[in-house]
């Protein structure tokens, strides 16, 4: 049989490649085995884990700072810090898939309270964090924590959602505990508080002039702010809180600031800020009026406040203040009043200020200029 012409045999091998690709095979896919669909699982497991990994990898990354101006994966996040024993106290803010931010709180342990509101609220209202961690016990205290976590919600404009919504289930919950029930004989000579106020027929909270250790005239002469008028004013309070198992010791007076230490039971009553406000402070400036301007209570020993000692005690803030992108030196310390010369994010110089006076009650004001 005569072959056909080139041109035939050409035309014939063209008609059958376009017959297969209609076909939407190719000449190789025939040998080619075909994909199971486990392994295209694999595939879709594999893709997942490398993208996991780059957001793990992003997430450590911020972890490093944990300043508070990064949001994060919440789950990679959580994974970076998996198998961390040391606890890490921080403010964070959690955000919604669409990143609106949903709560705003602070805790001793951030991790677990991350852990917890992811669990609590699920991923779509829990998807993203942002955390600034403090790492330095001095300046991890609860005040500076709360202040924080204060400021956060205030820079939003409105509370968080879900700030409105377990507060609220907070308060429902006091109002429907039920009343305790007191069992214990009372006393024939009890013991009253000079800092609660009278209760009268109707149940109503109200002060009556004249009761109350500390209820003097307003326009009685007021005594000279000395350390012996001071000490002698708190013998007033000193029987009941002694009858609670505690008592106040006079610290030290200056720039109208009076320092005392509550010892014994005060020292750790969850009622102290009360204790101080509301009883010893209250008394003192009604002995001596505008001449105190704030009675602060110290559970150590007082510090001796001079630029000298404020430096020193920068020092050791000083590599975590670093860690955090800013820089602080004292300038002048003038009647209590201390100029600090900073440099970083707001925030940050907020804490440092916080804690300054927590460590040293006779700073009566800490003014900071900042610079570029």
């Amino acid at each position: 049989r005569p072959r056909a012409p080139p041109a035939r045999r050409m035309h014939a091998a063209w008609s059958s490649c376009v017959s297969r690709a209609a076909r939407g095979a190719s000449p190789s896919a025939r040998t080619a085995p075909k994909r199971t669909t486990a392994a295209r699982r694999v595939d879709v497991l594999a893709l997942r884990e490398r993208k996991r990994a780059v957001a793990r990898a992003a997430a450590a990354d911020a972890m490093d700072a944990d300043d508070g101006s990064t949001k994060v994966d919440v789950c990679a996040w959580l994974d970076a810090r998996e198998g961390q024993k040391e606890a890490v106290a921080g403010v964070f803010a959690i955000y919604d898939v669409d990143g609106v931010c949903q709560y705003v709180d602070y805790a001793r342990n951030v991790e677990q309270a991350v852990r917890a509101v992811r669990g609590r609220v699920g991923a779509q209202r829990a998807a993203w964090t942002r955390v600034m961690a403090f790492r330095n016990a001095a300046m991890a205290t609860k005040d500076i924590l709360a202040s924080e976590a204060r400021r956060w919600r205030e820079a939003l404009g409105t509370t968080p959602a879900l700030n409105a919504e377990w507060d609220a289930e907070d308060e429902d919950d006091t109002k429907s505990a039920p009343a305790s029930v007191e069992t214990t004989e009372p006393s024939k000579e009890p013991v009253v508080s000079p800092f609660a106020a009278n209760v009268g027929a109707d149940g109503e909270a109200k002060v009556t002039e004249g009761d109350g250790v500390g209820s003097e005239d307003a326009d009685a002469p007021k005594l000279e702010l000395t350390m012996e008028n001071v000490d002698k004013a708190l013998d007033e309070v000193r029987p009941y809180l002694i009858a609670d198992g505690g008592n106040v010791e006079l610290m030290s007076i200056e720039n109208g600031i009076v320092v005392v230490r509550l010892n014994g039971a005060c020292g750790s009553c969850a009622s102290s800020s009360a204790t101080m406000k509301g009883g010893i402070e209250k008394l003192l400036k009604q002995k001596f009026g505008d001449a105190v301007e704030e009675v602060c209570n110290v559970s150590g020993e007082l510090e001796e406040m001079s630029v000298e000692t404020i430096e020193e005690y920068l020092g050791k803030l000083r590599n975590s203040i670093k860690s955090y992108g800013g820089e602080c030196k004292v300038l002048t310390l003038e009647r209590g009043v201390l100029l600090l010369e900073f440099k970083g994010p707001q925030a940050l110089a907020f804490s440092i200020a916080e804690s300054i006076k927590k460590k040293f009650p006779l700073v009566r004001e800490c003014k900071i200029k900042q610079i570029a």
